[in-house]
């Protein structure tokens, strides 16, 4: 719940927040569970709502007193090995959500860097922005997704590891071929090094244009990136 929004509103509004409090609050239990779901899958859904603009905003209301728990008050009296347990679950509650925050942060960051690009040449008109298609969603006859013209293999990171590992980026590809977005579909700790190598030999990819009804339109795709 984050004010008057609740489940999944709640949760976009969340991590689209630019400032914010966070306390942990041991022994607690949630009143109603209305959010389930994949962590990985819920931020990239959230991340897409909230470049689309679609971010819920929340409305300020009063916070009654919380009502003390039976649960808290047993925890409160009870041995310390139940106290400790309630705080640790407390602070893996913390850490998850402020990792998902900080995953969502830098996720935007990189696609805000990244759909930028160059400044415009002064007096140069303005070119209206087209929503972005899924390259799933391209199946009509006169469709076409977008296919590599100019990009290699990028070299790998790591030249003595003896298997080298597929990176799948999420490539936004403009409607004139060009990437204008690059990111990780499914970042790991241990692979950072070639998913930074992938990122900066995909965004000098260059694409034929995706098209829908046989007009130029930018598609977003999962691109895997090899290395040799």
């Amino acid at each position: 719940v984050f004010e008057n929004l609740g489940g999944f509103d709640a949760f976009v509004a969340l991590l689209a927040a630019r400032a914010g409090h966070f306390q942990v609050e041991n022994g607690a239990s949630p009143e109603q569970r209305n959010l389930q779901g994949n962590v990985q899958k819920l931020l990239l859904e959230a991340n897409a709502r909230i470049e689309a603009g679609g971010v819920p905003k929340p409305e300020r209301r009063p916070m009654p007193p919380a009502p003390v728990s039976a649960s808290t008050r047993a925890a409160a009296a009870g041995p310390a090995r139940a106290a400790a347990r309630g705080w640790w679950i407390g602070v893996a509650a913390a850490l998850l959500l402020l990792g998902a925050v900080s995953w969502l942060a830098f996720a935007r960051h990189d696609a805000a860097a990244g759909a930028a690009g160059p400044p415009a040449a002064a007096g140069a008109p303005a070119v209206a922005t087209q929503p972005a298609i899924e390259a799933t969603l391209l199946t009509g006859p006169a469709d076409a997704i977008p296919s590599l013209i100019t990009g290699a293999p990028p070299a790998s990171p790591d030249p003595a590891a003896t298997l080298k590992p597929t990176i799948v980026c999420r490539l936004l590809v403009a409607a004139d071929g060009r990437v204008a977005d690059a990111k990780i579909y499914r970042s790991r700790l241990d692979l950072a090094t070639f998913e930074d190598a992938a990122l900066d030999a995909v965004r000098q990819y260059h694409f034929a244009r995706g098209r829908r009804a046989g007009r130029p339109v930018p598609v977003w795709i999962n691109w895997p990136v090899t290395f040799r």
